[in-house]
């Protein structure tokens, strides 16, 4: 039936890789049984593990990343994993322990998403706001943007207000020209359908950006990538409706940058009328496909499992199934 919910997959937070390629760890976060167990990027994953099988304890996992730590002078700073290690060789200038950008979004997306669902406060979601200076690394400072976002999740409505405003304008009068221009002057086509992905995934040529010339490659970092479409309408999917119209301007116009068969980033950008057949078959895959693309910008190791070898935890395919009966039959 049409209406009735999709079923989503089986959670075992402990799944051996037998069956399951996320798992959650010892620390209550979700992890990859990868060789580095992808602990970089373990708070994004933990958020997106929250909002499809409601698991409380992976909010405790988040929460607990932020502490008063005395190597930053006892302030209160959040770190990717208990386990993350600084790589010597890194330059000043990269990453490390600290957070970055996305981390503190993603933080701040689960707690909210908490709050929506529970219908109270969390004391930490004010005060990591309060406590995160503007520098959160050397290259990964706030905008202006976030800085609204972040106050517009504490029910800042001119915070709210603004900061739509200024996400309208930047989509509008930078964003979305750039990336019709690159499109013009790069000749990327439209993202594929799974299947026609999964016919080619081994061809390089055909699903790599690496194998692009230079100047393409140089070109696509100029233009907003999908990961960062992510971020957006995740931010998008948490805030208020105190400005419906407003908030819905900001998110047609985000859609014009979604790929045609990203279905997660346009469901999170309020677009009806996803096809149904499409996310019931959608198979598990390495690499974030909901963050990246399916066509030759993709610059990952982006396959679909083929071999059905894991059964529970499928992250990627739950998520897309969620949000289908969220915001297409408005079945939580």
């Amino acid at each position: 039936m049409a209406d009735e919910k999709i079923v989503i997959g089986i959670y075992n937070p402990h799944a051996s890789n037998d069956i399951a390629y996320f798992y959650i760890d010892e620390y209550n976060l979700a992890v990859t049984y990868s060789s580095d167990k992808g602990i970089g990027d373990a708070i994004g994953r933990t958020t997106d593990t929250y909002i499809i099988y409601d698991d409380p304890e992976l909010i405790d996992g988040i929460v607990n990343l932020w502490q008063k730590r005395p190597e930053y002078k006892n302030k209160l700073v959040g770190i990717r994993h208990p386990d993350y290690v600084e790589k010597e060789d890194k330059k000043w200038y990269q990453l490390g322990a600290r957070m970055s950008r996305d981390h503190y979004i993603y933080t701040l997306v689960a707690l909210k998403i908490w709050e929506q669902r529970t219908g109270k406060r969390h004391p930490k979601l004010e005060e990591i706001i309060k406590a995160t200076p503007f520098g959160i690394r050397k290259m990964a400072r706030w905008t202006l943007g976030l800085i609204l976002w972040s106050k517009a999740l504490n029910d800042n409505n001119f915070a709210l207000w603004l900061y739509l405003v200024i996400e309208l304008i930047i989509n509008n009068l930078i964003y979305i020209p750039l990336r019709k221009l690159a499109d013009k002057l790069c000749g990327w086509t439209e993202e594929m359908e799974q299947d026609e992905w999964e016919a080619i995934q081994n061809d390089a040529n055909q699903t790599n950006l690496q194998t692009q010339p230079k100047w393409k490659q140089k070109v696509d970092k100029i233009v907003l990538p999908s990961y960062a479409i992510m971020f957006g309408a995740t931010q998008l999917y948490v805030t208020s409706d105190r400005f419906p119209k407003l908030k819905r301007a900001v998110q047609k116009s985000m859609l014009k940058m979604v790929g045609n068969t990203n279905y997660v980033q346009q469901m999170l950008l309020g677009k009806k009328d996803i096809p149904r057949d499409k996310v019931e078959a959608f198979k598990h895959m390495r690499g974030g496909r909901w963050s990246g693309y399916l066509n030759v910008r993709n610059d990952r190791d982006m396959k679909v499992f083929t071999d059905n070898r894991y059964t529970v935890n499928l992250q990627d395919v739950d998520l897309v199934r969620h949000l289908y009966n969220e915001t297409q039959l408005n079945q939580n």
